[in-house]
């Protein structure tokens, strides 16, 4: 079952709504979830634009250490050419007791839950196989990395173990990416030392081909950690491309000073160049959120930039906020374009014969925030806003962060007039017993 958000004036036509606008605190207690009347809104929007339509989901609720989609380089939400749709949950405590939760969304918009998978540490990420099948990934601070296949059709609740390791000898990782391309899965993640790797496997294989090194990681107890994290798959073409983000002072400050690509053959995948998107600095954040490729071949990277948290301030750098890096797949020189002040987060939407979608967070995910919806039809030279506050009138959605949108790379079927995104609304921003309480909500806008 599922719960969805009202606006106000929608609650409004029923007592027991009216209670849910006032006391919204107690929509966020860990319980089954109440069901609501299907609902979406129309919201005013600007530029000139069409208003879209917009639903707002609680799929599923949580208590975790963490945010259910932190880690939004690795695919948590899919959708098949059938419109049915899948994500990924994870709570528990932090250190041995963490959880994850298979949920699907048949056609008729009814969610159910499915298996339930233990023995992990980081949120784990989803994909669809060519054979229609949901396929599954977690980490573990003690054990391999783990790859698992639904047995069935139904995709829910029967999966079977294929793989356990990723192409070295500890089989561990952290900070996994994983997509599919064909009939081969590509995984990237980072080892205790800092190192990133990545490596490949067909998709019922049980093993990883010995996996190739892209950034050696330098381990610094005083100064801080390098690494490259958050490792997020495109593919073009006869290539694939890895984007990801670089600290130098991880576990100490945890700052992001540039965004990173390496891209590699698909006939050959040992072979891979490196290059920077963008050159920040230490002790400001430079994060890569989201990275699409359009049909002409066009490579979008979307990030923050300018925001200072410790050290030398600079003057050479961007202004704090959202921007896009781009450039035509065969040239060298990146174009950085503005997107937005605020610096929360981006996920994009690419709708043929239209243009550019970006789902905007202004603020974090501690703070009461706002979500946007801009446009660009000049491959994100320029952008507009189409609708200024996507949750206005949603009472109770304060924190909304981590927006994923779907992607080919997991297998999913886009549906180029609609725009789904998960994301997590904070229901409380204080932990009691180590644990945050989220809402898991699926936005869909369908775009007019």
């Amino acid at each position: 079952m599922k719960e969805r958000y009202l606006p106000c004036e929608l609650q409004e036509s029923s007592p027991n709504m009216m209670r849910r606008c006032v006391h919204s605190l107690a929509r966020f207690a860990i319980a089954a979830i109440a069901a609501f009347a299907p609902a979406a809104c129309a919201l005013a929007s600007t530029g000139g634009h069409v208003a879209p339509v917009i639903a707002v989901d609680v799929i599923d609720k949580a208590a975790a250490w963490a945010s259910p989609c932190w880690g939004y380089n690795a695919p948590k939400i899919l959708r098949n050419q059938n419109g049915e749709m899948w994500a990924v949950n994870f709570f528990g405590k932090y250190g041995g007791h963490e959880q994850a939760r298979i949920l699907k969304r048949t056609r008729g918009g009814q969610w159910l839950k499915g298996a339930i998978f233990d023995s992990l540490y980081q949120p784990s990420m989803i994909f669809l196989d060519e054979e229609g099948r949901l396929n599954y990934l977690q980490n573990s601070q003690t054990l391999p990395i783990r790859h698992y296949r639904s047995t069935d059709s139904e995709n829910l609740n029967h999966f079977a173990l294929v793989a356990s390791g990723n192409g070295i000898p500890d089989g561990r990782g952290w900070y996994v990416g994983v997509a599919v391309h064909g009939n081969r899965m590509y995984m990237a993640y980072v080892t205790l030392v800092y190192d990133l790797y990545y490596t490949w496997k067909d998709i019922k294989e049980a093993t990883w081909h010995p996996a190739v090194l892209v950034e050696p990681g330098v381990v610094d107890t005083g100064l801080g950690n390098h690494s490259w994290l958050y490792p997020r798959f495109t593919f073009f073409g006869d290539r694939g491309y890895i984007t990801a983000s670089s600290t130098v002072d991880g576990s100490k400050q945890n700052t992001y000073d540039k965004v990173c690509m390496a891209s590699f053959s698909l006939i050959t995948p040992e072979n891979f160049e490196k290059e920077v998107v963008y050159d920040g600095a230490v002790g400001y954040y430079s994060y890569c959120y989201d990275t699409v490729i359009t049909p002409d071949s066009l490579i979008l990277c979307g990030f923050n930039a300018g925001r200072y948290k410790y050290g030398p301030t600079r003057t050479d750098i961007l202004p704090a906020g959202l921007y896009m890096a781009s450039r035509k797949i065969g040239t060298k020189k990146w174009a950085v374009n503005h997107v937005d002040e605020g610096d929360g987060g981006l996920a994009f939407h690419w709708r043929p014969n239209d243009g550019l979608y970006a789902l905007v967070t202004r603020g974090s995910w501690d703070k009461e925030n706002q979500t946007l919806l801009k446009k660009s039809t000049d491959g994100g030279k320029t952008w507009t806003t189409v609708v200024e506050n996507i949750m206005a009138g949603y009472t109770g959605i304060h924190h909304q962060f981590f927006a994923q949108a779907l992607r080919p790379g997991s297998g999913s079927a886009i549906d180029g007039d609609t725009f789904y995104s998960l994301l997590t609304n904070h229901a409380s921003v204080t932990p009691a017993d180590g644990l945050f309480n989220f809402d898991l909500l699926l936005l869909s806008i369908k775009l007019i």
